[in-house]
Formats: C-alpha cells, sequence, structure tokens
C-alpha cells in the first residue's frame, strides 16, 4: 500500500488514464466533430488575418512612396518606373 504514496506512481497512473481517456474522447463521433469545426474556424480566422495584415502592409508601402514623391526624395527612375507598372 505504500505504492500509492510514491509520487512516481502517482504521476504514472495518472499518464496511463489520460491516454485511456484521451483514446476514448477521440474515437468519439461528437468530439471529433466539435474538434474539426474548430479547427476549420482557427483556419478560417487565420486566413482572414493573413489577409488583413497584407491589405494593411501594402497601405503602408502605398502611403511610403506618396510621403518620398512628395518630399521629393523619388528618383527620376523611380517613377518612371512606378507609373509604368501602374500603367499596365
Amino acid at each position: 500500500m505504500k505504492f500509492y504514496k510514491n509520487m512516481k506512481f502517482i504521476c504514472f497512473a495518472s499518464g496511463v488514464l489520460a491516454a485511456l481517456v484521451g483514446t476514448k474522447l477521440v474515437k468519439d463521433k461528437t468530439v471529433r466533430k466539435a474538434c474539426v469545426a474548430t479547427m476549420a474556424k482557427g483556419m478560417k480566422v487565420q486566413k482572414n488575418a493573413q489577409e488583413a495584415f497584407q491589405n494593411m502592409k501594402e497601405e503602408a508601402e502605398d502611403l511610403c512612396y506618396e510621403a518620398q514623391k512628395k518630399a521629393g526624395i523619388l528618383n527620376e527612375e523611380e517613377e518612371t518606373s512606378e507609373e509604368t507598372v501602374s500603367e499596365e
């Protein structure tokens, strides 16, 4: 009965119990559906965040270009290359 007081035994038994319960939960159809739905929502949020970040990045690049143009920092070569890209 001393093995119940041993911390290593308690950790081992807890791990075995967690593995058994986890196996049963993973095989349950309701839990599986909930996990799939949660993963799908997470992926959708990630995609939306990436799109928002890309839009913010493009806006910042546009602002920098306009500020440089207004300040007269841009070279004539850069202006003509940007104009030809925007015309295409």
